[in-house]
């Protein structure tokens, strides 16, 4: 039996939802799950994952340059370093859409036309 916590996290607008491992930050989950998530240094640093967050996180250890208090009483978060507190609802800051790589689909094609080599 798997008690493990775990948290929904719903990509807004792109609609779909993955699993966030209690302790594990927002970013390792998304990349995971085949979710393309904006980053750089990782470490909450250089600020390239700084997204919109709805919901509760422990903001870890970032720059203050890279992320204000003020920000962060705004609803954003480094998804480098953000571990869920709660299921949240996250976008980009700029609400664009996120690229989603769907490996099954992908090896899918790929078996698909070697077979027809």
């Amino acid at each position: 039996m798997n008690n493990e916590v775990t948290f929904k996290i719903h990509l807004i607008p792109n609609g779909i939802s993955f699993i966030c491992k209690a302790g594990e930050t927002i970013l390792d989950a998304a990349l995971k799950a085949g979710i393309e998530l904006p980053h750089g240094c990782t470490k909450g640093g250089c600020g390239v994952c700084k997204i919109k967050v709805k919901g509760k996180v422990d903001f870890g250890r970032v720059s203050k340059v890279m992320l204000t208090d003020q920000e962060k009483e705004s609803g954003f978060c480094l998804s480098c370093r953000a571990v869920p507190l709660e299921d949240l609802e996250i976008s980009l800051i700029d609400g664009s859409m996120v690229k989603v790589i769907r490996y099954d689909d992908f090896y899918s094609f790929l078996f698909k036309t070697r077979a027809n080599l």
